[in-house]
C-alpha cells in the first residue's frame, strides 16, 4: 500500500513539473514574440548621413547643423524641410520626440495653420506609401517638394501622403486634423501644445499602426518672419514590424 501511494505521489509529481514549465515556456514564448515584432527604431540625428534636405526656390533655407548633442536647425523667416528615408517601408506604433526651442513663431491676428501663420517650431511627418503616382506632364509642372515625396515611394508602388504630427502654440486647435488646404498630400494632426521656449518632451500613439517609408521634419517661420532654433535630441520610432 505504501508504495502504491509513494508511485502515485511520483507520478502526480511529475505532473505537476509539467505543468510549471509549460507554464513558464508559454511566459517567455509571449516575450519573446512581443520582442520580435516591437522594436525602438532610433533616426540618427548627430550625422547628416542618410539625410536630404530641401530647399524652396522663393524662400530662405533654414540652417541645419548636425552634431553630438543632435539636430539644430535654425530658422529666419525661412523653410526647409529635411527628409530621412527608411531602409525599408516599416508599421509604427507610436513615437517619441525630445529637444528644445528657443523662440516661439510669431503669431497675430491670423490663427497658426492658416494662411500667413502656417508656420510650426516642429512637424513631424511620415510618408505613407500608397497608389498615387504622376504621369509624365504632372512631372513637368509638379513643384520641387511634390517630385520629392514621389520620388520617395517604395519600388514598384506610388505614395499616398505625408502626415504630420504639428507642435503647436494654440490649445483651442489641439486635436484638430485636417488634409492641407493647399495639397491632398498633406495631412495633418496638433498632437501637441507648447506655451512657451525651453526644452519638450513628446510622445504620441497612433490607433492603427502606419506604415511609413520616410521621416519628414517641417521647421519653419517663412509665413510670419520668425526667428528661432530648434534642437533635436532624439527621434525614435516604435517599429511593429518582424524583424
Amino acid at each position: 500500500m505504501i508504495s502504491r501511494w509513494l508511485l502515485m505521489a511520483h507520478y502526480f509529481g511529475r505532473i505537476h513539473v509539467t505543468l510549471t514549465s509549460a507554464k513558464s515556456i508559454q511566459q517567455r514564448f509571449k516575450v519573446w514574440l512581443v520582442r520580435s515584432i516591437m522594436a525602438v527604431v532610433a533616426i540618427p540625428l548627430s550625422d547628416g548621413e542618410g539625410w536630404q534636405n530641401l530647399s524652396f526656390s522663393k524662400i530662405p533655407a533654414n540652417k541645419v547643423t548636425h552634431s553630438e548633442a543632435g539636430l539644430e536647425v535654425a530658422v529666419k523667416a525661412s523653410a526647409s524641410p529635411l527628409i530621412y528615408p527608411l531602409k525599408k517601408p516599416i508599421q509604427i506604433s507610436s513615437l517619441s520626440v525630445k529637444g528644445e526651442v528657443n523662440r516661439l513663431v510669431k503669431l497675430a491676428e491670423v490663427a497658426q495653420g492658416e494662411k500667413g501663420a502656417d508656420d510650426f517650431v516642429l512637424r513631424v511627418g511620415f510618408v505613407i506609401p500608397g497608389s498615387k503616382s504622376l504621369n509624365w506632364a504632372q512631372r513637368m509642372v509638379a513643384a520641387d517638394w511634390v517630385l520629392k515625396l514621389f520620388s520617395l515611394a517604395p519600388k514598384g508602388s506610388g505614395v499616398d501622403h505625408i502626415y504630420f504630427l504639428n507642435l503647436g502654440q494654440v490649445e483651442a486647435t489641439k486635436g484638430r486634423e485636417r488634409e492641407h488646404p493647399l495639397s491632398d498630400l498633406i495631412k495633418e494632426k496638433n498632437e501637441w501644445v507648447i506655451s512657451e521656449p525651453g526644452m519638450f518632451e513628446l510622445s504620441a500613439n497612433f490607433s492603427e499602426p502606419k506604415t511609413v517609408a520616410a521621416v519628414w521634419i517641417s521647421i519653419d517661420g517663412d509665413d510670419t518672419k520668425s526667428e528661432f532654433v530648434t534642437k533635436l535630441k532624439s527621434l525614435e520610432l516604435t517599429s511593429v514590424s518582424e524583424n
